[in-house]
C-alpha cells in the first residue's frame, strides 16, 4: 500500500508542522519560572511526528516509483471511506456530549465502547486500555493541582 503510506506520511508530517508553526507557539503558554518550558514536550512530539511522517512518505514514494503507481487515482471506494469515518464520528459525538457533563471518568466508557465496536472481546484488554489511561490522567491532574501547576 505505497499510495496510502505516502499520503498518510504527508498528513502526519503536515500535522506535526502545523503543531510546530501554529498550535504550540499560540497555545502552549509561557511560564518563566518553570524548570521545563511548557512547549518543550509538545515540540519534541511534533518533531517526532514530522520526522516519522517524512520517513513513511519517502518510503511510500520510493515504492510508488518502483512499481509505477501514480500518487492519485480516480478509483475511489466511497463505501470504504464512509466505513473509515465512523470512529471519528463516534469520538466527535462523545467529546461533544462530554462538554455538557464535565465528567472525566466517562472517558473510560467511551474508550471501552470504541474497543467493543472495533471487535475487541478480551475483557482484560478492554478494561486495561480504557480504565488505566483515565485513572492515570485523573491521578496526574490531582497531583498537578496539589503542586499548583493546574
Amino acid at each position: 500500500m505505497p499510495r496510502s503510506d505516502f499520503w498518510s506520511g504527508l498528513a502526519v508530517a503536515g500535522f506535526g508542522a502545523l503543531a510546530l508553526l501554529w498550535m504550540i507557539p499560540n497555545y502552549a503558554g509561557r511560564n518563566p519560572f518553570a524548570q521545563m518550558p511548557p512547549e518543550l514536550v509538545p515540540s519534541i512530539a511534533a518533531w517526532v511526528m514530522v520526522v516519522c511522517g517524512v520517513v513513511v512518505a519517502i518510503g511510500g514514494l520510493v515504492r510508488m516509483i518502483q512499481t509505477g503507481l501514480p500518487p492519485l487515482t480516480r478509483d475511489i471506494n466511497w463505501a470504504a471511506i464512509g466505513w473509515a469515518l465512523w470512529p471519528f464520528l463516534y469520538v466527535g459525538v462523545a467529546i461533544w456530549f462530554m462538554t455538557f457533563i464535565k465528567i472525566t471518568w466517562l472517558g473510560a466508557f467511551v474508550i471501552a465502547g470504541m474497543l467493543i465496536l472495533l471487535g475487541e472481546r478480551r475483557w482484560y484488554m478492554i478494561v486495561g486500555c480504557s480504565v488505566v489511561p483515565v485513572a492515570l490522567l485523573y491521578i496526574l491532574s490531582v497531583y498537578m493541582m496539589r503542586i499548583g501547576v493546574v
